[in-house]
């Protein structure tokens, strides 16, 4: 179970960690759960207890807990946030899950043999790593020849307005704290066609990009939280206060959805 962090140790803490820690990362939210399905289908998940799935930058778990439950394959989900992975095992835990497991890695660096796994993804995991071809070789690596990868991300609209795009990718360096800039499709499309990958598919979306798909009451518990957290901690507040007026900026809509983004989904297989 999650451990009950002090009040000094609640400052110390990153804002994707503190985020995490009040469970603001509790559903899908790129492309929501339609989007998630869809990466899903594209994958070729089979209902098959010997078929092995990786989820790179699984965050609290909902999707890997969720593929384990509806398909029975065996899943692996990592994540560099050890506060992550700990609320992504109680949540395996409270749904009784003997054939998921969590562990804390490095997407640039897995900790798994070569042609390990059948299926390997990550959402919104590869947009934000600045080393983009490289990330994609390692999924390539632990990934079974014939195995399928894939990934579900942000992009920039080509006609984005530059200042707020660059709004965005501030925002996510915020969070992350390190450089991540939001790329344009043409740019991702250069990538996958680089991975040397068969069969690649490249779906592009431009409604309900950023979707809370959390049950109410939820994300009233995530807010109180963070409220409460803001009052009695200084650190917090400025950090996310920060974080809310760049976002504020970054994810403004017109009346087809959002101005400057839109989301991806990408599947390839390994030759």
């Amino acid at each position: 179970m999650t451990r009950r962090l002090s009040r000094q140790e609640v400052a110390k803490l990153g804002l994707y960690d503190f985020l995490g820690y009040i469970d603001a990362f509790d559903s899908p939210y790129i492309g929501g759960l339609e989007g998630t399905h869809r990466l899903i289908e594209l994958l070729g998940i089979q209902k098959d207890e010997n078929f092995r799935v990786l989820e790179i930058g699984c965050a609290s778990g909902f999707m890997s807990c969720m593929i384990a439950k509806e398909y029975g394959c065996q899943v692996t989900g990592i994540d560099i946030s050890e506060v992550l992975i700990s609320k992504a095992q109680d949540r395996s835990n409270r749904m009784g899950l003997t054939n998921v497991r969590f562990k804390v890695a490095d997407a640039t660096q897995l900790p798994f043999d070569d042609t390990s796994f059948d299926a390997v993804f990550g959402v919104a995991l590869v947009a934000l790593m600045p080393m983009k071809d490289e990330v994609l070789q390692e999924f390539k690596r632990v990934t079974k020849p014939g195995g399928s990868i894939g990934t579900l991300d942000l992009f920039a609209k080509n006609d984005a307005d530059e200042e707020t795009v660059d709004s965005f990718s501030t925002t996510m360096k915020t969070l992350l704290e390190y450089d991540v800039a939001v790329l344009e499709i043409q740019n991702w499309r250069s990538i996958f066609e680089r991975s040397g990958l068969d069969s690649i598919v490249i779906e592009e979306y431009y409604n309900d990009v950023l979707l809370n798909t959390r049950k109410r009451s939820g994300a009233i518990k995530a807010t109180m939280k963070m409220v409460y957290h803001m009052i009695i901690n200084g650190a917090v507040r400025k950090r996310m206060m920060k974080l809310m007026r760049l976002r504020k900026t970054a994810i403004m809509k017109d009346d087809e959805g959002f101005e400057h983004l839109g989301y991806l989904v990408f599947t390839g297989r390994k030759k």
